[in-house]
This record gives structure tokens, C-alpha cells and sequence, in this order.
């Protein structure tokens, strides 16, 4: 199947959905045939490697595209006894300042985490603003995480509110023309709804979102940005010629052309994020792989990166991803944390296709090329975990040590991911396999990260596969005594250990609850 073709696929497969979403509005829906929504609201809340709903007023959401100064905060004790009913602290269309005031601080010191790459401080003056506001689905997507985090329950007796809203919005912002400010407003509000779903476990919804995400960043060639061999815009997509996004045109600003550069980053890391999350490394579609040949988009900088002219104007891309898998020498300054998390987040999409490769009857053939791309990131991996510089050197920045924290977790993932289909037959992969699984509960355990309640959802994955490696282990321990004569009991401990620190994670996320719930009926089966 050629790219178009699967690109074709892909958005009849939303169509589809778009349908569905429409019939769920009509008066005679049956709620009774969809899934579940959560019920209740959440409640308050060391090493190197060595040797995928509930109803929405969607509307027709891609159809558009395919044819064609700040206040000071105010306490919430002051704010709250004005708010009362939603339309005390509502007008027509949205919530007043002194609610918004209360929203942004308990998002945007967070946001990087959950895959916001706009400026983040010019974001914060435009909502505040009176006449150059973001779009109307971002500010409500936003104020939805707002409400989410704050665990405040004046403000989360909204959440069900915004996210409406959200939906509401993102369908009709979709659906007519966009220029390019519109457009990285519409990825951001896809990429902040798809991971609020994930994290509260409405999955059909999150990967619609995310795919959607993908789907405009594919149209508009944001995986093209600073390219050496610029493409010209899909046909199948009928995308409009925006000067703007074209990678071969000026940006209006450095900052906004590190607006998109991190864009098509978010929405790859996302899906890579999603579909480990709901392991369907088989089926899902991922942009990592329509485009894995022709992403020449530079990998991400920090927003302040761009500000200070970083991205130097002449610099021009080929095969980032490829040059990232074979040549990256993992040398020289510091890399940006977000730069760091997107090739982790890489290196486990690769592995994780690979490992749905494996199989005890490959032919000749097949091993041969499989045993090659083994050999390739296991390398990779190895160099790219030693590169990564120490978590304890960001305690003292809570966000960024979640983020660094995570992407530790993410590379033990991805060499999880490369060895444990082969650990059966190979006890040098079984060890790998094991060292991974503590580094990721090592890291994700530490409490002087903070606030780790605060966390993209993937983070209930990774403790759930590292918790899968142990629990493997004391299987084998079990069935062959005298193989391991080491027996279980330090396994056992960990995995414990690992459960525990799930439930931190769980507190915020009824994703997480719900993995670690599969988990412990494992653990009590044994």
C-alpha cells in the first residue's frame, strides 16, 4: 500500500468516526452502545545502559481542510464566592478573567509535559488580552487542563464544561480555511484535548484527536520544515498554498517557525505515546511511519532557543530521523530537554515496531535483516542513555525534571521494547530487559522529581511494562527454581515497590488506576 494510499485509509477511517460522533447527538442515541466515561473526577493529589467515548458535537471536522499586558493572579478564596453557577462566572461564550487568572498557573508551568509547544508566556497574554486571543478551541482545551490540574472543585465542577466546548470548537476551526497561526492553534488544541482523554481513559476519543493532529500536519507539510528536497503539497489534501507553513517560505517570526518545528514533534511524540499506551504497535497509524523517510524537519529547540536565534537562518535538514539512527555521534553541548524526549520517544516508536517483527519462524532472510536492525539500536539505545544527562541536576525545576525523568523512562521503554521478544532465547537480552525495567521504576520513583501526580499519562505504561519485566521474572523463578536459584523474593519486592509507585501516578488518571488495577490482578493470579 503506497503512502497516499494508507493516508487515504486513514481519513476515511475518521470520516467514520465523524458519523458516529454526529449520530451520538441525535435524540435517539443510545448511550448504552458506546463505552463507559469515568464517572467521578480525580482526586487531590539512577543510571545508564551499559554491555488509543463519549459523544461530541464534532461536526464535519476535516471536511473543510480537505476541500480547500498581564493581570496580576488573584487568590482563589477572592475569586471563588463570586463564580456560583456556571453562568455567574460565564458570559455568553466565555469565563471571566478572574476565573481565567486562576486556570493558567495551574496549566501552563506544567504544559510542556503534556505536549504544548507554543510560547508559552505570549500564549498567556493573548488569552488575557482583548483583541488577539487565541482560537476559541486552544483557550478552552487549555482552560480544560487548567481545571483538570487545579484539583480545586470550584474549578473542576468545569471540566465537563470546557471540554465540551473544546469539541465544540475544534470542529468548526477545522472545518473552514486556515492561516498558519490557525492552524498551529488548531494542532495544539488536538494535541491538549487527545492527551486529556488519554489520560482520563476515553481512548477512541484520544486517538481520533491525535490522528487528526496528524493528519494536518501532514497535509501542511510541517514535516518539511528547513528541508533540503521541499515536497510539494499533498494532492489528496487539497491543501491550500500557505506561504506561511510552506517549509521553503520565511517565517513570520523565529519564534513561530519553532512553533511548528516543535508541532510536528508534539504530534509525533503523542502517537507514539498513545499507541504504547493502548499497545497497538500493529494496527495504529503513526506519522513516524507514513513520513519515517521524509522527515526533514529539524528536531526541536526550546521556545527560548528560537527567541535567541538558535535556528540559524541558512540551516537546511535531510532524513533527521535517519541521521538520528546512524550517524548522531550523541557528542558535543547539551541537548534541550525537549529535543531529548523527542528522539526517546523515537528510538522507543522504532523498537517497539520492530519487536511486532519477531517471530521464532523467521526465515533466513528475515532474521538476517531483523538481527541487523537489533544490532543497530540496541547501539543506538546504549549511546543515546549514556548521552543523557542526570536528573538530579534539574531538582530544582520540577517540570523539567518530570520531563528529563521521562525520558529516561522512555529509553529504558524502547530497550524493553528491542529485547524482551528475544530475552526467551537469549540471557544477555533477558539481563537488558531486566536493568531497563528498574531504571524505569528508579526514575519515575524518584520523589525528589515532585509533583509526580502531575504527569503525562504514559508514565502509568511505562511503570505497567517495567512492572511486566519483574513479574516475568518471578514466573520464571517459579517455574524453573533451579535456573534461577536466586529464587524471586528481590523481584517480588521491586515489583511491590513498582505498585506503589503507580498509585502516585494513578492519583490524576483513571488511564493509570485502571492499568494498575490489570497489574494486581496479575500479581494475586500468580
Amino acid at each position: 500500500m503506497s503512502r497516499t494510499q494508507r493516508l487515504e485509509h486513514t481519513v476515511s477511517r475518521l470520516q467514520m468516526r465523524l458519523k458516529e460522533l454526529h449520530a451520538e447527538k441525535s435524540p435517539n442515541y443510545d448511550a448504552s452502545s458506546r463505552l463507559p466515561t469515568p464517572s467521578s473526577p480525580p482526586s487531590p493529589r539512577r543510571s545508564s545502559f551499559s554491555g488509543s467515548s463519549s459523544g461530541s458535537d464534532t461536526g464535519p471536522l476535516f471536511l473543510g481542510f480537505l476541500s480547500g499586558s498581564q493581570s496580576p493572579p488573584r487568590s482563589e478564596s477572592s475569586v471563588v464566592p463570586a463564580l456560583g453557577s456556571s453562568s455567574d462566572c460565564f458570559d455568553s461564550n466565555e469565563p471571566n478573567f478572574a476565573m481565567i487568572d486562576m486556570l493558567l498557573p495551574s496549566f501552563l508551568p506544567h504544559a510542556t509535559q503534556f505536549g504544548f509547544f507554543l510560547h508559552p508566556h505570549r500564549f498567556r497574554d493573548a488569552v488575557l488580552s482583548e483583541d488577539r486571543r487565541p482560537s476559541s478551541a486552544l483557550r478552552y482545551a487549555v482552560y480544560l487542563w487548567g481545571a483538570h490540574l487545579s484539583q480545586s472543585p470550584s474549578l473542576l465542577c468545569f471540566e465537563s464544561v470546557f471540554l465540551n466546548r473544546a469539541r465544540q470548537h475544534i470542529s468548526t476551526e477545522i472545518s473552514a480555511d486556515m492561516h498558519s497561526t490557525q492552524l498551529l492553534h488548531a494542532i495544539q488544541a488536538l494535541v491538549l484535548l487527545a492527551t486529556y482523554l488519554l489520560r482520563v481513559k476515553r481512548l477512541l476519543e484520544a486517538e481520533f484527536y491525535a490522528n487528526g493532529a496528524a493528519t494536518l500536519v501532514l497535509g501542511h507539510h510541517l514535516h518539511k520544515i528547513r528541508s533540503m528536497h521541499p515536497a510539494p503539497p499533498l494532492p489528496l489534501l487539497a491543501v491550500p498554498d500557505f506561504t506561511e507553513v510552506y517549509p521553503s517560505a520565511p517565517s513570520a517570526s523565529t519564534v513561530e517557525e519553532g512553533e511548528r518545528i516543535r508541532a510536528f514533534w508534539a504530534v509525533a511524540c503523542l502517537q507514539t505515546h498513545l499507541n504504547f499506551s493502548l499497545n497497538t504497535a500493529k494496527s495504529a497509524f503513526s506519522i513516524l511511519d507514513f513520513a519515517s523517510g521524509e522527515i526533514d524537519t529539524p528536531w526541536p529547540l526550546e521556545i527560548e532557543d528560537y527567541e535567541a536565534g538558535l535556528l540559524l537562518p541558512g540551516y537546511r535538514v535531510q532524513d533527521s530521523i535517519l541521521h538520528f539512527l546512524m550517524e548522531d555521534p550523541f557528542q558535543g553541548p547539551p541537548s534541550p530537554l525537549c529535543m531529548l524526549h523527542a528522539k526517546a520517544s523515537v528510538l522507543l516508536h522504532q523498537t517497539t515496531r520492530l519487536g511486532t517483527s519477531w517471530s521464532m519462524d523467521l526465515g533466513p532472510q528475515d532474521l538476517t535483516a531483523y538481527t541487523t536492525a537489533y544490532s543497530l539500536l540496541d547501539r543506538r539505545i546504549i549511546a543515546f542513555w549514556e548521552s543523557l544527562p542526570p536528573i538530579y541536576g534539574y531538582y530544582d525545576d520540577t517540570s523539567a525534571a518530570r520531563t528529563l525523568a521521562l525520558t529516561h523512562a522512555l529509553t529504558a521503554a524502547a530497550a524493553i521494547r528491542l529485547h524482551r521478544s528475544p530475552a526467551a532465547l537469549d540471557t544477555q537480552a533477558q539481563g537488558k530487559c531486566l536493568f531497563a525495567a528498574r531504571a524505569i521504576l528508579d526514575c519515575l520513583g524518584d520523589v525528589r522529581v515532585g509533583a509526580q501526580a502531575i504527569a503525562h499519562p504514559v508514565a502509568g505504561a511505562l511503570c505497567a511494562l517495567a512492572c511486566g519485566v519483574l513479574l516475568d521474572e518471578m514466573i520464571c523463578a517459579r517455574v524453573f527454581p533451579v535456573t534461577w536459584e536466586k529464587g524471586f523474593g528481590v523481584e517480588d519486592t521491586e515489583l511491590v515497590t513498582g505498585m506503589k509507585i503507580m498509585e502516585v501516578y494513578a492519583a490524576g488518571s483513571p488511564l493509570i488506576q485502571y492499568q494498575l488495577l490489570k497489574l494486581r490482578e496479575q500479581y494475586e493470579a500468580m
